[in-house]
């Protein structure tokens, strides 16, 4: 712990507070009662509960930093969380705007070489799209040796977090917001790029409940060579992955991100990812080989219609799925209209949290689930259908285990030789 002039000379130096307000929290603490040794934590406190620092801000002028809260003229508040390479922070605009400040820091730009290409890509890619379910970027900027952009920021609580907390959604408030994201989407194909990594994290609910579609950072652009990708490297989250893009992440096309939301619909409907637990090779040989549990299994809740809807997308062959983003919003919209679908609107609700983003979750998972509407064009396959495919994958296990098996051997009689 610093002592007291220590302290206050970080916090000037640090331009957070005016002179004014550190001389009038000095002579509340000269007022005041409390050991010497704590006098540096007490005029934290004090600064605090006058909204002059935040807690964060308070911690680190403690630790002695002095620099690093103001960027590109906003005022940094506090960590929001953290990427592969970047970290994103709460700030406050000149105007008094929130906004979002996603930061790669000079250390990791340094470590890894590519991180401030794909931080520089990102950028570039972010500002290619504007509509309101995309989550905009407001300017970038670097200072220091520190590259940053400014985006909007989304208040509420991301799809991930929502289920999670209140468990899955009901049909209907399921198919509202992804009716949102997929205008979203739409947008992001129709500028020509290809999000990469949809998934519950990157999806929000606002409490005006919209749904903002964030982080552009795997995202490639039609038509553009990719960042070289190290052998070996995944791109892409391996729960919602496609299976194209498993294998070349540069292959990846609308159908693939049509694909993660396909998978990302399985989570909001059945409170888990449609091929939970495992390794990483058990993933990757779920998601290119296998078929999830049928959604309507997973939660009965579910129409076999919609569950049928969801497996669709998630077909392994890209060309068996929904081709675009509009075409899906015209198969899945019919089920947000509470009527049409339907739902049951005497379900209870759940409780209510006492904070504003649980309120938006909470707003989302009490409509009512759904009676299945008819959709031929999605009927469930034949029995037949199903026992090929289960020997298809049958077989495939057992020619993955026969070629381990034969690189095993050559591995051995190399070694023996």
């Amino acid at each position: 712990m610093p002592s007291l002039d220590e302290f206050a000379a970080n916090v000037a130096r640090s331009r957070l507070v005016s002179a004014e307000a550190l001389d009038r929290a000095l002579e509340a603490l000269a007022a005041g009662a409390g050991p010497e040794g704590d006098a540096a934590g007490r005029l934290a406190q004090g600064l605090i509960a006058s909204g002059s620092l935040t807690a964060y801000q308070a911690r680190k002028l403690l630790t002695g930093v002095t620099r690093g809260f103001f960027l590109g003229g906003c005022r940094v508040l506090r960590p929001l969380g953290e990427g592969g390479t970047s970290l994103v922070f709460l700030a406050a605009a000149a105007d008094g705007r929130q906004v979002a400040i996603k930061v790669l820091p000079p250390s990791r730009a340094a470590e890894e070489a590519r991180a401030l290409d794909r931080f520089r890509r990102e950028v570039d890619l972010s500002q290619r799209v504007r509509h309101p379910n995309v989550a905009r970027t407001l300017g970038v900027g670097t200072e220091d040796g520190v590259n940053f952009m400014i985006m909007e920021y989304v208040p509420g609580q991301s799809l991930y977090h929502a289920v999670k907390a209140r468990g899955p959604l009901g049909v209907v408030a399921a198919a509202r917001f992804f009716v949102k994201v997929l205008d979203g989407l739409d947008a992001a194909h129709a500028a020509g790029l290809i999000h990469r990594d949809i998934k519950p994290t990157n999806l929000m609910m606002t409490p005006d409940g919209e749904a903002k579609v964030l982080d552009l950072g795997l995202a490639r652009a039609l038509g553009e060579d990719s960042l070289p990708r190290p052998e070996g490297v995944v791109v892409g989250t391996l729960d919602y992955i496609s299976p194209e893009q498993i294998d070349d992440p540069s292959a990846a096309d609308r159908r693939s991100d049509l694909y993660s939301l396909g998978c990302t619909l399985y989570f909001a409907l059945a409170g888990r990812p449609p091929f939970e637990g495992g390794d990483l090779v058990n993933k990757i040989y779920k998601q290119r080989f296998e078929e999830a549990d049928p959604l309507d299994r997973a939660n009965p809740a579910v129409p076999a219609a919609l569950a049928a809807l969801v497996r669709k997308l998630m077909a392994k062959a890209p060309m068996d799925r929904h081709q675009t983003a509009r075409a899906l919003r015209a198969d899945l919209v019919r089920w947000a209209d509470p009527a049409r679908a339907g739902a049951r609107r005497d379900d209870p609700e759940p409780a209510h949290s006492t904070d504003a983003e649980g309120d938006v979750a909470a707003e989302f998972l009490a409509e009512g689930t759904a009676e299945a509407p008819a959709a031929p064009a999605l009927a469930p396959r034949a029995h037949g259908d199903r026992r090929r495919q289960k020997e298809t994958r049958r077989l495939i296990r057992i020619a993955v285990i026969l070629a381990a098996l034969a690189t095993l051997a050559a591995l051995a009689v190399a070694l023996l030789t």
